[in-house]
């Protein structure tokens, strides 16, 4: 069995389990490093590197670029513990696996050592989640919206605020707040919170708390 290396850029992680003795007896060796303190040598010899979701979306696009220039082909896999809401731009950026839970060690080697070959791994709910949104958006009552105004009503789901939203699609503040604004009178709700109730009801966030 080949031996794989992680990379566990830090920071990030603190609040996982992660047993690097465990994993290594998988044949996975843990490396926990900033990219920009390795030596270029070592650093090119990674096989794959497990970013944490829970950062800033634009810091972690900005390390996978970072990571991609130094070692062209290691792989990733992201961790989105608590939202889903940035699957699809991990995925435009070049990573192949998204974990939505944390796995038990074994499991979680068999899933590094898919990627490195070359495969693709979502979680369960990730993946049912975007097959969902892309099935009822074409379906009543949410053919009544636009496609961006969908892509809103799903971040304002997700409880992102709207200089978010606006920053990931591209877009104004103000046209966030005139989408909102659309999204309410056609489906006929009036604050963030029946929004959540009503996208979750429909299968279009993963939100155990609603």
């Amino acid at each position: 069995m080949s031996i794989i290396r992680l990379l566990l850029p830090a920071p990030g992680f603190t609040e996982i389990s992660l047993n690097p003795e465990e994993l290594e007896k998988q044949g996975v060796v843990v490396i926990t490093t900033e990219p920009n303190t390795a030596e270029p040598m070592n650093f090119a010899t990674m096989d794959i590197a497990m970013i944490d979701g829970e950062a800033a979306l634009q810091d972690n696009l900005n390390l996978i670029d970072q990571i991609k220039a130094l070692a062209p082909s290691c792989k990733f896999i992201v961790l989105l513990r608590h939202s889903s809401t940035d699957a699809v731009t991990y995925m435009q950026a070049g990573v192949t696996g998204l974990l939505r839970l944390f796995p038990d060690t074994v499991k979680l080697a068999e899933i590094i050592r898919k990627l490195v070959q070359g495969e693709y791994y979502l979680d369960q709910d990730i993946a049912q989640l975007l097959a969902m949104r892309q099935i009822k958006k074409q379906l009543d009552p949410f053919v009544s919206l636009s496609s961006r105004e969908f892509d809103v009503f799903c971040l304002l789901a997700e409880g992102c605020s709207l200089q978010a939203i606006a920053l990931q699609l591209g877009i104004s503040s103000k046209t966030v707040s005139n989408c909102q604004t659309q999204i309410k009178l056609k489906l006929a709700i009036d604050n963030r919170g029946s929004l959540r109730k009503f996208a979750n009801c429909h299968g279009l966030i993963i939100d155990n708390s609603v």
